[in-house]
């Protein structure tokens, strides 16, 4: 019989890559509380006038999700996060024009409990965004605020396939192509301190 696993503890959450990459992964960025994942289908409902009121049939019609971090620090690349419609002003930030398109950003939620090799557990969203607003309280306590990002369908979408949201465990799709084989993604080893 397989061991079970057990959910606990906190997920290191990693949110697009490459330079610009944002780690929440209590080395490089702190949580002030956990994350969440939230994911839900929608359906379209067929009625017929002969079961009156009765939905009959359903059909997938897309997908609805987000990503909720509470973050514990405060600078410059979570704040263009959080508001996502924002660019580059000096060492701030400053709203963009009007009409400026969202990008999205690939998120991976990895169980910290869990060795980096082993993804089973790992949820990746192809692309989210912050549509939502930033509210942080000013006052003599611990501060924090909270960055809610909206799953949209992946760059380079394909409708009539399977994998353009998200996908949970094994060999994570590749976001740009939907083969279902992600090139490894490589979490550092903490293991060697270098000074």
């Amino acid at each position: 019989m397989a061991e079970k696993e057990y959910i606990f503890g906190v997920a290191d959450i990693t949110i697009g890559s490459g330079a610009e990459v944002i780690k929440f992964d209590g080395k490089d960025l702190l949580q002030a509380e956990g994350g969440s994942i939230s994911l839900a289908p929608t359906y379209t409902e067929f009625t017929f006038e002969d079961f009156g009121e009765t939905i009959v049939e359903r059909r997938l019609s897309g997908w609805e999700g987000s990503v909720t971090v509470v973050a514990g620090e405060e600078d410059v690349r979570l704040m263009n996060l959080a508001l996502a419609s924002t660019v580059a002003s000096g060492e701030g930030i400053t709203d963009a024009k009007i009409g400026t398109k969202l990008e999205g950003k690939q998120v991976r939620i990895h169980p910290r409990h869990l060795d980096a090799s082993n993804t089973t557990m790992d949820w990746v969203l192809f692309n989210c965004a912050s549509i939502g607003g930033f509210e942080r309280d000013y006052a003599q306590e611990q501060g924090s605020f909270t960055i809610e990002l909206t799953m949209m369908p992946k760059k380079g979408f394909d409708a009539s396939k399977d994998g353009n949201f998200f996908q949970r465990g094994g060999d994570i799709a590749d976001p740009e192509t939907a083969s279902y084989k992600l090139p490894e993604v490589e979490l550092e080893d903490d293991s060697e301190d270098t000074e």
